[in-house]
């Protein structure tokens, strides 16, 4: 008996680890699937399309924008909306969770603090080199540096600036977008999870994200060439759209249980 049972805590010793699957992301597989809902449930699409249009232009009314303390209340309405947003597409019901809510705000600070350091690392770096001696061969680079990010409403700045976030944004924005989906619905919320189970699907991510980028900068210039002013009906529908194509996404990489087809009209 007591060689049985040391032979058993050697095999649960040796047992290997399961590694985890590495999944290819098909942007073209995802795209169709995403199309093909909302073709389906178009009626669904429309209510969720209309509900951003309230918000924006609710947001719209509030005076001074950003700098009015009315338009943090806004936001918090705002979060709540995009949450209930995802538990439905999802269909995890009830679609209102104040604990998955609160647990969404962890991944969405981590994802705040990641870009916000990003942000000053960009602004900080380039004085280093001033305080280790080199303050006559890299002043005049310094000061086209300065230059150019005082001119970020330049095309030149603007278009840096847009490949350099671009380049970075599965670090900064997609792939810890997934933790935050995967926090709603009670699964992991960890961004480094995000990562591994994303591994080797960097250019796809970036590929989105030009994708997804490109759009709302057409439709800027569009709308400001031909004073148009359709940017508050383009904002309403494009995020609502993007976000069904990032719930797909996530349907990717996280592991589902099998579930009862879902009914939405």
């Amino acid at each position: 008996m007591i060689r049985m049972q040391k032979k058993r805590v050697n095999l649960r010793k040796t047992k290997p680890k399961k590694a985890q699957e590495s999944r290819e992301l098909s942007l073209v597989s995802v795209l169709k699937s995403s199309t093909k809902f909302v073709l389906l449930f178009k009626r669904t699409f429309l209510l969720w399309c209309l509900g951003n249009f309230a918000f924006l232009c609710l947001f719209s009314f509030i005076p001074n924008g950003w700098t009015n303390s009315l338009s943090i209340l806004w936001l918090v309405a705002y979060y709540v909306f995009w949450c209930i947003f995802v538990r439905y597409m999802q269909q995890h019901m009830p679609y209102f969770s104040l604990v998955r809510i609160f647990n969404g705000l962890i991944p969405v600070s981590k994802i705040m603090f990641i870009n916000i350091s990003i942000y000053l690392l960009i602004i900080i770096i380039p004085f280093i080199p001033m305080f280790m001696g080199f303050h006559d061969k890299y002043v005049e680079f310094f000061e086209g540096y300065m230059g150019l990010i005082a001119s970020h409403d330049s095309m030149t700045g603007t278009t840096l600036f847009y490949i350099f976030m671009l380049l970075i944004s599965p670090y900064t924005i997609l792939r810890p977008y997934l933790a935050w989906i995967a926090s709603l619905i009670g699964k992991s919320r960890s961004i480094v999870d995000a990562y591994k189970r994303t591994h080797h699907n960097y250019w796809k991510f970036v590929g989105y994200g030009a994708m997804m980028s490109s759009l709302f900068i057409l439709s800027y210039y569009i709308d400001n060439i031909y004073d148009v002013n359709t940017m508050i009906y383009i904002g309403a529908i494009l995020p609502v759209y993007f976000n069904i194509v990032f719930i797909n996404i996530y349907k990717v990489f996280y592991k589902r249980k099998p579930e009862i087809k879902p009914i939405f009209d």
